[in-house]
């Protein structure tokens, strides 16, 4: 099995905290577990500064977005999917379109966000903010940033951030600045773009007027959207790839030294950190009381607001989906392609279960795995299910109650349902 990885281009290791350890120790330390030679090799290319194209080997992450009965996805080809979810009853296709554009719409590594608009950031280096078209034929784009097109544009590989009250929309790039637009006009905000020393992989969330965001220069970035001013800024010890996740006074981001950071959302003061034995990707959940986060050792640690381990499960396989919460346990993906509903726990007292397992197909699963927040129908059963894109080209809608099961399947390249 080979990993297929957006090459590095500026991972670095916080030279304020060195690792104790030989920087070749540590590097084969983190890449032991998971990374084997394939991706190995383009770290290291990576970091020799030879950069293959992103997405040249890779059909990428394969993620959705759902809202009102609609899943939204894209594909590498150019094609934007509208999928009508009609559970039980399958899936059926809404409207496909391709977006127009000077150089060609080249799809998104992560999900579309809904709002206004449908936004997308493409591998094309460009933030479209689309019309949905009443039913067949080209999407309409009501703006697209930046508006000039250069030689060269760097990527977007993380989505969007939206604060749909605020009327902003912020996307990092891999030319290391934060770009921030009013989310219905595209006009730019005035301090924008806000630039870091790495790359910026991460979705920034926003909040009250503030974008917390990483960046592969090893910081955790609180940015002022209205100055463009840094309220605060937490230097780790390796890559900050993960989007950051907010329980309730807490910002929790993991980074590629490891740690799983809980800094002051006000002040990004650190109250907690815990150690995994390999880098963390996917975004953490909570139940409001209990933490889930896996990490890419094949774990997921469950832990207490204190940063106390209440238990840990090992999948045996490396983990980047960022995990979904439903009533009957937690929903979690393992990269190549291994589907699993954990009892979610909020005590210490007895081990972690795996209450159902599925294999969703020979395909990698690296996107965040979506889940069914609002009913399709006033008629329509609790949330219950999870969408899962795939690099197979494939999206899904499992079920999970007494068992977990595949409730459709939709294949882009066929335009139909699959099995």
């Amino acid at each position: 099995m080979s990993y297929h990885f957006p090459p590095f281009r500026n991972h670095r290791v916080n030279r304020r905290r060195p690792h104790p350890r030989r920087p070749a120790a540590a590097f084969e330390l983190m890449l032991r577990p998971l990374l084997l030679l394939a991706l190995a090799g383009i770290l290291l290319l990576g970091i020799a500064g030879c950069t293959p194209s992103l997405g040249a080997s890779t059909r990428g992450w394969g993620s959705v977005a759902v809202a009102d009965g609609v899943v939204y996805a894209t594909t590498l080809e150019g094609q934007v999917y509208a999928l009508n979810d009609l559970g039980p009853d399958g899936v059926s296709t809404r409207w496909i379109s391709t977006v127009p554009g000077e150089r060609g719409f080249h799809g998104a590594y992560n999900s579309p966000v809904i709002g206004r608009y449908l936004y997308v950031s493409g591998i094309d280096g460009f933030l479209y903010a689309l019309n949905q078209p009443a039913g067949g034929g080209p999407v309409e784009i009501a703006w697209r940033q930046p508006q000039i097109e250069a030689e060269e544009m760097a990527p977007l590989v993380g989505s969007p951030g939206l604060d749909e009250a605020g009327g902003i929309i912020a996307v990092g790039s891999e030319d290391g600045a934060l770009y921030a637009y009013n989310a219905i006009t595209g006009d730019s905000l005035r301090w924008s773009p806000f630039r870091t020393e790495g790359e910026i992989w991460s979705t920034p969330v926003l909040r009250n007027g503030i974008a917390y965001f990483g960046s592969q220069d090893g910081n955790v970035y609180a940015l002022d959207l209205e100055t463009g001013g840094v309220k605060w800024q937490f230097e780790t010890g390796g890559a900050v790839v993960a989007t950051p996740y907010i329980h309730k006074n807490l910002l929790l981001v993991g980074s590629f030294d490891r740690q799983l950071y809980a800094l002051g959302l006000n002040d990004g003061q650190p109250r907690w950190q815990y150690e995994a034995d390999n880098w963390w990707w996917a975004t953490p959940v909570s139940s409001g009381r209990a933490i889930f986060a896996p990490a890419m050792d094949g774990r997921v640690y469950a832990l207490d607001e204190n940063g106390t381990l209440l238990w840990r499960y090992d999948l045996g396989e490396p983990i980047v989906a960022s995990p979904a919460l439903l009533e009957r346990g937690l929903v979690v993906a393992t990269m190549e392609g291994k589907l699993s509903v954990l009892r979610a726990t909020e005590s210490d007292h007895g081990p972690a279960q795996e209450i159902a397992s599925l294999t969703v197909g020979d395909a990698e699963i690296k996107a965040p795995l979506t889940s069914l927040s609002r009913p399709a129908t006033v008629t329509s059963e609790p949330p219950d299910s999870v969408y899962i894109g795939s690099d197979d080209g494939k999206v899904r809608r499992v079920q999970v109650r007494s068992g977990i099961n595949i409730m459709w399947c939709y294949d882009t390249d066929e335009k139909a349902r699959c099995n």
